[in-house]
C-alpha cells in the first residue's frame, strides 16, 4: 500500500511476506486447548496490547492455523491487485482469525476475498489457485528464505535492509526513515 507521510520525501509501499510460525502445521492446524479464565487463549498483556490500538484479540478459533492458503492467496491479491488491496485483506485476515475466530481454510479465505470487493470471476479463480496448490511451492520458498533471518514477526525491511523486529512505536519508524 502506498502511503504518504507528513514530510513529502517519503512514499511508503508495504508488502506482505510470507513467514510460517509453526512451519510443520498440520493442514487442518492443531486444536486449541478450552479458553478458560485460569487458562485463557489470549493473555492479560495481549489483551491490553490490542485494545490500545483497537484490536480485540477474541481466542476465539479453536484451532491453532496452518498459515500455508492465507500466504498463498496474499501472494495471489498482490501479484494481480497490488499491496494495496493485498494490505486490504491481511487487515481483515487478521480480524477474521483473531477477533472473529475464523479459521483460514479455503471457504473462509475466498469470503474474504469477496468481503473486500474481488469480483466473483477473480474470487473463482483465487479458489482455484488455492485448490490446486499452485503456489505453495514459491510460497514455501519465501518463507524459507526469510526465516533464515526472520526470528519473529512483525518483522521490518526498509530499503530493503533488515530495520527491526516486533510491534515499534512512531518514534522507532521515524528514526529509521531518517537515516535513509
Amino acid at each position: 500500500m502506498l502511503f504518504r507521510s507528513r514530510c513529502p520525501s517519503y512514499t511508503f509501499d508495504v508488502s506482505w511476506e510470507p513467514y510460517f510460525l509453526r512451519p510443520n502445521m498440520p493442514e487442518e492446524g492443531i486444536e486449541k486447548a478450552p479458553n478458560t479464565p485460569d487458562n485463557p487463549r489470549v493473555g492479560a498483556r495481549m489483551k491490553q496490547a490490542g485494545a490500545s490500538v483497537g484490536i480485540d484479540f477474541t481466542g476465539k478459533c479453536d484451532r491453532a492455523p496452518n498459515t500455508m492458503k492465507a500466504h498463498c492467496l496474499s501472494e495471489y491479491i498482490k501479484d494481480t491487485h497490488g499491496t494495496e488491496v493485498q494490505n486490504q485483506f491481511q487487515e481483515k485476515l487478521f480480524e477474521m482469525y483473531f477477533t472473529t475466530g475464523l479459521y483460514p481454510d479455503i471457504d473462509n479465505l475466498t469470503a474474504l476475498a469477496t468481503s473486500i470487493g474481488l469480483s466473483e470471476d477473480d474470487v473463482a479463480k483465487a479458489r482455484r489457485v488455492l485448490e490446486s496448490g499452485e503456489l505453495e511451492k514459491t510460497v514455501a520458498s519465501k518463507a524459507s528464505r526469510f526465516s533464515r533471518q526472520i526470528q519473529g514477526v512483525p518483522y521490518f525491511i526498509i530499503n530493503g535492509e533488515p530495520a527491526f523486529s516486533g510491534a515499534q512505536n512512531v518514534e522507532t519508524f521515524v528514526s529509521v526513515f531518517n537515516e535513509c
